[in-house]
């Protein structure tokens, strides 16, 4: 059985970086497929293999699409078996909409700002076999931004 815990921290990245983990976390959502207990590694690896490993460790804390999509999959199974399958999926729904927001609130600023720090809720689990991944849950707020002048508080 997994372990998991939920806190808040920043995370700094470009508009870029923030848009992968969009598409990161709906890549989870997508192939996870939690409500069944058997995610699809492949969609998972192929999904991820383009984004990073700087993104996916932002997003995730595990850097390499192979050992997230193992991570997943034995999470899938864990929560499927418990019947939370569900509620996973409605959590990554929700940070994947809180991601869309933020993105949209700071691609109002044009090209003003290079960098964000923004403050993020995530779920983390601990796999029996020790692999840590974790998951943005909600919508964040926008700490600081960074121009040409140094960071400015924005928020």
């Amino acid at each position: 059985m997994a372990t998991s815990r939920e806190y808040a921290t920043s995370v700094t990245v470009t508009r870029q970086e923030l848009s992968k983990m969009i598409l990161a976390q709906r890549t989870i959502l997508e192939s996870g497929r939690f409500k069944t207990g058997v995610a699809d590694k492949a969609a998972i690896i192929a999904g991820l293999g383009s984004i990073g490993a700087t993104v996916l460790g932002l997003i995730f804390i595990a850097s390499a699409p192979v050992g997230i999509a193992a991570g997943v999959a034995g999470l899938s199974l864990s929560l499927f078996g418990i019947g939370l399958g569900g509620k996973m999926e409605d959590l990554l729904s929700y940070g994947i909409s809180g991601m869309t927001d933020i993105l949209t609130d700071i691609t109002a600023y044009g090209n003003r700002y290079s960098q964000f720090q923004i403050k993020l809720p995530f779920l983390e689990y601990t796999l029996q076999d020790g692999t840590v991944l974790r998951f943005v849950q909600g919508r964040g707020v926008v700490e600081r931004a960074r121009s040409g002048g140094g960071w400015e508080i924005i928020n």
